[in-house]
């Protein structure tokens, strides 16, 4: 029997490490297994009397782990993860072995921590490790989705199959992302444009006619409009730093207090109730559950799991409370269809198409074609909010504009019509 030091993944997502006993790796990878763990990385523990051959085979591992680039989080775009899922589909789909695939792959990529990820990879399999045990051992850049896709295609024997269904729905996930990104991006612009002339007339221009109105009409036959205007800039002028150190203040509590249970309950509710946008957020987590969920069971991944993965895919935590619902009495043997109508989350058309779909035994399919509806859906939507709020925009930089031009030009009437009287 020999000890085999090891590195798993719970159901978690969190790093296990222990060691062993087993006649064989494959047998020491079944022991792990039964512990309800995702073996990333198994080796087998050296004796303390190994020879130098061993030693210097040690010392060469030691010196490829040295290699290992530096970085913080997750190093690999999901762009770049879905180019990565397509490329591999399309060379196993063309009769390339899973390890050549993998190295024409690493060869092309320029991403230096990617390259590396992958020769880890190619490493891990040449080793005796599977495809998705492999992936197990980087959970930053190959979510329980990925790895629970890719351990299916193993078992049904058609990996390549599997990786195409995940690539299709990375890209439509990255797709959906960029079009809300994109929507945001123009707003956004003209609000900091607007913030920008503003804050320049207020610090800059309208100081300078201050002592000029005193002198000319007297501070108290000054127009009430420039009075104002020109509080707001001595405020503005006088006490900058107050207003900059309040600003990020907000900014941090609102950073801190996101990161509580409470806060981010709070923020979750928000954008599913919020007046003009949780309609839109609740359109992008139905979509995010159908695709999901669609693309898991279409890949054999057993009902109960696939649910504990969509649940850890929506992003909202009372979404995942309504998906964990769902979970839990599906595991006590209700359908889907019957328990997504309690948690009030999901439209009446999601959940009557998903009850045909369980009807019919076509579930995938019914998935699919509830996230190809609500996402043209959130393009429309997205286009109706940009019209809405451009226009908006534009209005407001033209009335703060307009206000403070009024407030410098009424003096200046007044001044005239004192002349001329």
């Amino acid at each position: 029997m020999s000890k085999f030091r090891f590195i798993a993944i719970d159901s978690e997502g969190k790093e296990r490490k222990g060691i062993v006993e087993g006649a064989s790796r494959q047998q020491a990878v079944k022991q792990i297994r039964s512990y309800g763990l995702t073996p990333a990385r198994v080796t087998v523990v050296k004796p303390a009397g190994a020879n130098d051959t061993s030693a210097t085979a040690t010392g060469q591992k030691s010196a490829k782990a040295a290699k290992k680039p530096m970085y913080i989080g997750s190093a690999v775009k999901k762009k770049a993860l879905a180019e990565f899922t397509r490329k591999l589909a399309t060379l196993l789909q063309a009769g390339l072995t899973l390890v050549r695939s993998l190295e024409v792959l690493k060869d092309q990529e320029k991403n230096v921590v990617f390259r590396w990820i992958q020769n880890s990879l190619i490493e891990s399999i040449q080793s005796g490790s599977t495809f998705s045990d492999a992936l197990a051992g980087f959970p930053k850049e190959f979510d329980f989705l990925y790895v629970n896709m890719a351990r299916a295609g193993e078992a049904s024997g058609m990996l390549e199959v599997s990786l195409a269904r995940l690539a299709t729905y990375l890209e439509k996930t990255e797709r959906m992302k960029a079009r809300l990104a994109s929507a945001m991006t123009y707003p956004t612009v003209v609000m900091v444009i607007s913030f920008v002339i503003v804050m320049f007339l207020l610090i800059f221009v309208v100081p300078k006619f201050e002592q000029i109105f005193i002198e000319e009409i007297g501070e108290d036959k000054m127009p009430l409009l420039t009075v104002y205007v020109l509080m707001v800039s001595k405020f503005i002028v006088g006490y900058w730093y107050a207003i900059f150190g309040g600003l990020f203040g907000l900014y941090l509590f609102k950073r801190l207090f996101g990161a509580t249970s409470v806060g981010r309950s709070l923020y979750d509710w928000l954008k599913l109730k919020s007046i003009g946008i949780g309609e839109l957020y609740t359109k992008v987590y139905v979509i995010r559950f159908s695709r999901t969920l669609g693309t898991l069971i279409e890949s054999s991944v057993p009902i109960l799991d696939a649910l504990r993965i969509t649940r850890d895919a929506c992003g909202n935590k009372h979404v995942i409370s309504a998906v964990e619902t769902v979970r839990n009495r599906v595991k006590d043997g209700e359908g889907i269809a019957s328990t997504l109508v309690g948690t009030k989350i999901f439209p009446t058309m999601v959940t009557s198409m998903v009850e045909v779909g369980e009807e019919t035994g076509d579930l995938p399919e019914m998935l699919g074609q509830i996230a190809d509806i609500y996402d043209e859906e959130v393009d429309n939507s997205i286009s109706s909010l940009t019209a809405m709020v451009q226009p908006l925009m534009i209005v407001f930089l033209a009335i703060a504009v307009v206000l403070i031009v009024l407030a410098l030009f009424l003096p200046f009437l007044s001044i005239m019509q004192s002349f001329n009287g």
